[in-house]
């Protein structure tokens, strides 16, 4: 009985707000009360779990709410059809495109962090029906701040690249991963989040090398100590010169002590075993980066050409315990979390 009082009420306020949107000789359009009556009809459609009309009533009082300038107000309804078209009817497609192009209205008002967010919902949304454009999506909302300066749109990227990382790593997309992580450092760089850097410039090394990428690795690990961010003289910098000396002298024992540091906690979970899955055949060495034969460690039982276990080498000397860091590199302080509620 009450989704049925309920809709025809909604149905009552779509019919105000098809006379506010008609105009005459003496009567211009009244976008404010369609604005207002769709938006009505909206709630009541939904409350009547009329998902469908709910969802389309909202579009319409965005379109109204664009005709009148107000793009934060439209795109806040936008995200209100997606939150029901995700959750209600589980059309992640539908819900995505609308987050999507309440992501624009965002942009359009500059409001980038707000614009990063939707595109987040978007990727969140579709991450498990169509990972290859969830993954775009993210990337996309990454490059909203790569003109940012204030302090805040940095706090905001910040965030935004961290969801942006995981979704990539669950994705399977390693060397997309390492590459953001990258660029992840540079944002806590100008924040001065100096055991960020090390830990996303540790994380980077990780998974390269589980990409089996040793030579991106190597050169992103030499590039990340070369500058005055906070990664050189680190503990996080100790044991990625450690994996990377393993895997050049081919050195197990060295390997096996180097994923058994303490220095790994500083590292996301999902990072961590990566780490501690890596095998010297996780990686390919170019000759470049292999070590001379008389640096490597001598073969045990069979011999050198059987390519036997190895003993320890110099880089399981540091095998001692580090000091053990704290956190994820994709986690968010409270304050900044991106809620999918935020907006709605």
């Amino acid at each position: 009985r009450m989704e049925k009082r309920k809709l025809a009420e909604a149905e009552a306020a779509l019919s105000d707000a098809a006379k506010c949107e008609r105009s005459g000789w003496l009567k211009s359009r009244d976008l404010d009360g369609a604005a207002s009556a769709y938006e009505r009809a909206a709630t009541l459609f939904r409350v009547a779990r009329a998902y469908p009309q709910a969802i389309e009533a909202y579009m319409k009082a965005a379109d109204a709410q664009q005709a009148l300038e107000s793009a934060a107000a439209a795109a806040r309804l936008l995200e209100s059809a997606a939150v029901l078209a995700k959750d209600n009817l589980k059309a992640e497609a539908n819900a995505a495109a609308l987050y999507e192009r309440a992501s624009e209205l965002h942009l359009g008002v500059l409001s980038l962090d707000r614009a990063a967010a939707a595109l987040c919902k978007a990727a969140r949304t579709i991450e498990g029906s169509d990972t290859p454009r969830a993954c775009a999506l993210m990337l996309r909302a990454c490059s909203l701040f790569d003109d940012g300066e204030e302090e805040a749109q940095l706090r905001h990227s910040a965030d935004t690249f961290g969801a942006a990382v995981a979704l990539l790593l669950r994705a399977g997309r390693r060397s997309e991963t390492a590459a953001l992580l990258r660029r992840q450092v540079l944002v806590y760089a100008r924040l001065r989040r100096t055991h960020d850097v090390a830990r996303s410039e540790l994380s980077a090394v990780i998974i390269n090398l589980a990409a089996g990428e040793y030579e991106q690795a190597s050169i992103g690990c030499t590039k990340a100590e070369a500058r005055p961010d906070g990664f050189a003289g680190t503990d996080e910098a100790d044991l990625a010169r450690r994996l990377l000396a393993a895997f050049a002298a081919q050195d197990a024992d060295g390997l096996a002590a180097a994923v058994s540091d303490g220095t790994l906690a500083a590292v996301d979970n999902t990072v961590a075993l990566l780490a501690r899955d890596l095998t010297l055949a996780s990686a390919r060495v170019p000759a470049a980066y292999l070590a001379p034969p008389a640096r490597r460690p001598a073969a045990a039982g069979s011999g050198a050409a059987s390519g036997g276990g190895c003993l320890a080498s110099s880089a399981a000397a540091h095998a001692s315990e580090q000091p053990v860091g704290t956190g994820d590199f994709g986690e968010m302080a409270p304050e900044d979390e991106l809620e999918d509620d935020d907006l709605t």
